[in-house]
């Protein structure tokens, strides 16, 4: 027969008080991967509400993820290790997103459009996400960070300048034929749109269709259909 405690009743002798029992037990073998995993997860969620990067800490995530600091660091040498980790898988989902949205689409123009439309709507999406990213982005010392976060980045931004050289290879009417160049003139333009549109909304009531002002940003710069 199980024993049932009636509400508001003292605890059984010998139980643990909710409050000092521990945070989690340790995974079996084989879910250090998962735990690992639930790590990342809690640092873009704080990093994605945090005023600035450098006010989340280690404890922070921990308690965030449900395991005590000591369990983390059995993951991540330190805090900034698992910082760079959890951007870099940011990154890695982005790029993920583009490709997906873009690979079924054969019109290079059309194919840049839908990037267009995917940029957007992460951004509106997962905002939070969006401003660790690009418009809160974390600090790093370029001579020492991670190869995984700078893979990331570069996989997301080269899966954009793939998109326009497929435009100029079509015969996409841009100034430039250097495809990096004309992306990286895509993304500030991109990225502006965006940015006001997410960060100044409430003042900005009247802020023309996002998508329509990326379509109006490829004719400018040469990128719509030619005819």
């Amino acid at each position: 027969m199980t024993d049932v405690t009636e509400p508001g009743a003292p605890p059984p002798a010998g139980a643990v008080p909710p409050d000092e029992r521990p945070v989690r037990t340790r995974n079996p073998r084989g879910q250090g991967e998962r735990l690992r995993t639930e790590l990342v997860d809690a640092t873009l969620r704080l990093l994605a509400d945090a005023p600035h990067p450098d006010d989340v800490s280690i404890r922070a995530i921990a308690r965030e993820a449900g395991v005590s600091p000591t369990a983390a660091y059995r993951h991540f040498e330190d805090r900034d290790e698992l910082v760079r980790e959890a951007v870099g898988c940011c990154f890695q989902g982005f790029a993920e997103l583009l490709v997906e949205r873009t690979g079924a689409v054969d019109d290079p123009f059309e194919r840049l459009a839908e990037a267009g439309r995917a940029y957007i709507d992460f951004a509106e999406e997962q905002r939070g996400r969006y401003r660790v990213l690009f418009s809160n982005p974390v600090p790093f010392d370029l001579d020492v960070d991670s190869d995984h976060l700078h893979l990331a980045g570069d996989e997301a931004f080269d899966a954009l300048v793939g998109l326009v050289q497929d435009c100029i290879d079509a015969g996409a009417t841009t100034r430039s034929t250097d495809a990096r160049y004309v992306a990286y003139q895509v993304w500030t333009w991109a990225h502006g749109i965006v940015d006001l549109r997410i960060t100044h909304r409430a003042e900005m009531k009247d802020f023309p269709d996002a998508r329509r002002m990326f379509d109006d940003l490829r004719t400018t710069l040469g990128l719509a259909q030619p005819g």
